[in-house]
C-alpha cells in the first residue's frame, strides 16, 4: 500500500501551498542524492517526497488526490501509475524549487541520465546571490544593486530616412530573365526603422544610459 503523500512530506490536509513547498524543500535537501552516496533508502526517500510534492503542488491533482487518495492516479494517469516518475522529472522540479541552488541542475548520484535540459527563457536581469542552507529553507528577501539600460531621458527619435521607418530596403535588379526584387535590413536603423533625433550627453547610440536600481 502507498504511502500517503501528506505524511510523506510531514504536513496536514490543510497545509497551504507555501507550507507544502517548504515541507519538499527540507524532505529534498535531507535526502538528496548529494548528501547521500550510495544510500538507497535516501534515494526512495527522496523520489516519493519528489513524488508527493509533483501532486500536492498542483491545485487540481490536490484536489483528485484529496477525493480519490491514490486511485485518482492509476493506470498512468496524473503521470506516475506503476512506473512512478523518472530522475529527469524529480531533478527538473527540484530545480524549480533550489533555482540551481545545487550546482545548477547537474547531480550525481543514482546513475541518471546526464542530459542537459533545454534551457528556458528567464528574466532579462540574472544576478547571482549567495545563499546560507537555512535561507534556502525558509526563504529570505534580499536587496541587491542591479545594472540595466534604461532609455535616457529626453532621447528623442525620428523616422529613418534610408528606409522611410519600414526596416527594410528594397533592390531591384535588371537580369535576363526579368526584373528580380530582393528585401534586407536596413544599414542605417538595423530594422527599427528609428533613428536618434536628440541624444542626450552619456547615452549610446540607441539613446539608453545605464542605470542602478536596488531591487529585491
Amino acid at each position: 500500500m502507498k504511502q500517503d503523500y501528506y505524511e510523506i512530506l510531514g504536513v496536514t490536509k490543510s497545509a497551504s501551498s507555501i507550507e507544502i513547498k517548504k515541507a519538499y524543500r527540507k524532505k529534498a535537501i535531507k535526502y538528496h542524492p548529494d548528501k547521500n552516496p550510495g544510500d538507497k533508502i535516501a534515494e526512495e526517500k527522496f523520489k516519493k517526497a519528489a513524488e508527493a510534492y509533483e501532486v500536492l503542488s498542483d491545485p487540481d491533482k490536490k484536489a483528485r488526490y484529496d477525493q480519490f487518495g491514490h486511485a485518482a492516479f492509476e493506470g498512468g494517469a496524473g503521470g506516475f501509475g506503476s512506473g512512478g516518475m523518472n530522475m529527469e522529472d524529480i531533478f527538473s522540479h527540484f530545480g524549480d524549487i533550489f533555482g540551481g541552488a545545487f550546482g545548477g541542475g547537474g547531480f550525481s548520484g543514482f546513475g541518471g541520465s546526464s542530459r542537459g535540459r533545454a534551457r528556458v527563457k528567464g528574466s532579462d536581469l540574472r544576478i547571482r546571490v549567495s545563499l546560507t542552507l537555512e535561507e534556502i529553507l525558509n526563504g529570505v528577501e534580499k536587496k541587491v544593486l542591479v545594472k540595466r539600460l534604461v532609455k535616457a531621458k529626453g532621447v528623442t527619435y525620428k523616422r529613418c530616412t534610408t528606409c522611410n521607418g519600414h526596416g527594410q530596403v528594397t533592390r531591384v535588379t535588371n537580369t535576363i530573365l526579368g526584373r528580380m526584387q530582393t528585401a534586407s535590413t536596413c544599414p542605417t536603423c538595423h530594422g527599427v526603422g528609428e533613428m536618434i533625433d536628440n541624444r542626450p550627453k552619456g547615452a549610446n547610440a540607441q539613446g539608453l544610459i545605464n542605470e542602478e536600481e536596488k531591487v529585491s
